[in-house]
């Protein structure tokens, strides 16, 4: 049973509010890169590689803290995780 995900970080600004489906969901620690849930060769794709090059930061981060949500408008039950990336040097 897959899980479903949405995402927020203080270093980066997310315009999309739709959920991400992830087969497990992210514990607090683990590493993740939401560049594999952007279809290749997409706009999509390419502006949250630029924004991450722009930004300096690496693709990957950690997951800092996590919180089960429930969207009453989508009907839908979605767990809401930060994400706090690294700077490039």
């Amino acid at each position: 049973m897959s899980v479903k995900v949405r995402f927020y970080s203080y270093d980066v600004e997310f315009d999309f509010e739709n959920s991400v489906e992830f087969p497990v969901a992210p514990q607090v620690g683990d590493e993740v890169n939401l560049i594999s849930f952007f279809k290749y060769r997409t706009l999509e794709r390419l502006e949250y590689v630029n924004s991450m090059e722009d930004l300096h930061l690496y693709e990957n981060a950690l997951v800092t803290e996590r919180t089960w949500c429930n969207d009453l408008e989508k009907q839908e039950i979605y767990l809401l995780i930060q994400l706090k990336y690294k700077r490039r040097k």
